[in-house]
């Protein structure tokens, strides 16, 4: 990632501002470790501010890591908005509440690392418009939003945060806010006084074939074709990362994201990143996966079992093999 700097209000502001980079560890986050790492070097090296430190984000809506207070420190989030702090419940309260009260007093956005296309099955899904700061470092809550279609139903008290793709002409664009006196096209969720109450799963009750047939109509090709090949096995991340990487040569961590974010699978319990295909889903699956296919990856999964030390094999892949 290379970010420029070249925009005169970015170049204006700079170096005056920290930069806390707050990293969400939630269960959903731990393919975009990498992303972390190159979005921090960036910042650091081509970024408007004097420095950059890291905080870590937890499920729980707690975070560890340094915390300045100072009226020059500027917040960037980078998250997929799909953790529990991020719904409603008591991590959501805790977090919610702090997200606020920095974007009360100081510029805050949130770096989405899914496709824009996808920030609909979040919880800060974004509306496309132009955002005003009336000043340099100007806090959210003193910007104004303008949506190029109907406005959202925000509520009263509502703070608009910016939601950026992590790409240049995104980043560029929050620099140039930064700035103050100018208005930048932006994608703007906002963050409302107090969260509702907690909802039931409304895919609970949902047939298998159904579920199935929602996810293949919005996913990407990509996407679909992977959640095929994950059902061969037992569906914890680190065994959901090999499958992924022994289909492709490339493997895009957004494609496993659309996976895990489909309502496909369900989190259990266990550690971060352990989830159970919901009933019958699996063998839904994998009828669309080739019987050669399958049994190449049945294989890799049986060659590394003795080193995980458990089965990673599914029970529907073995009962389609024998």
């Amino acid at each position: 990632m290379t970010i420029r700097t070249n925009t005169a209000a970015a170049l204006n502001r700079a170096p005056a501002d920290r930069l806390q980079l707050v990293f969400d560890a939630g269960p959903t986050m731990s393919m975009w470790g990498p992303l972390l790492r190159e979005l921090r070097q960036s910042l650091t090296r081509s970024g408007p501010f004097q420095s950059v430190t890291v905080a870590v984000l937890k499920a729980d809506g707690t975070l560890r890591g340094r915390q300045g207070e100072d009226d020059r420190l500027v917040t960037l989030v980078l998250s997929d908005c799909s953790g529990p702090q991020w719904h409603p419940g008591p991590a959501g309260e805790r977090w919610y509440k702090t997200l606020r009260s920095w974007a009360r007093v100081r510029p805050v956005a949130v770096v989405q690392p899914l496709p824009e296309r996808m920030w609909q099955r979040t919880a800060l899904p974004g509306t496309p418009g132009s955002i005003y700061a009336p000043a340099a470092g100007a806090a959210n809550s003193a910007l104004s939003f303008t949506a190029y279609d109907s406005a959202p139903d925000t509520g009263a008290d509502s703070i608009p945060v910016p939601v950026l793709e992590p790409a240049s002409p995104w980043l560029e664009n929050w620099f140039a806010l930064l700035g103050g006196g100018v208005e930048v096209p932006a994608a703007v969720a906002f963050i409302p006084p107090a969260l509702p109450a907690e909802g039931t799963a409304s895919l609970a009750g949902c047939a298998a074939q159904e579920l199935v047939l929602r996810f293949r109509a919005t996913a990407s090709p990509e996407a679909v074709r992977l959640a095929g090949y994950l059902a061969a096995g037992v569906p914890h991340l680190p065994v959901m990362q090999l499958v992924h990487r022994s289909i492709g040569t490339a493997p895009c961590p957004s494609h496993l994201a659309e996976v895990i974010l489909s309502g496909l699978l369900r989190a259990v319990p266990g550690r971060p990143g352990t989830y159970a295909f919901r009933d019958d889903v699996a063998s839904v699956l994998l009828r669309s996966v080739p019987r050669s296919s399958l049994a190449r990856t049945v294989a890799l999964l049986r060659q590394v079992e003795p080193s995980m030390r458990r089965t990673l094999v599914s029970a529907e892949a073995s009962r389609l093999l024998g």
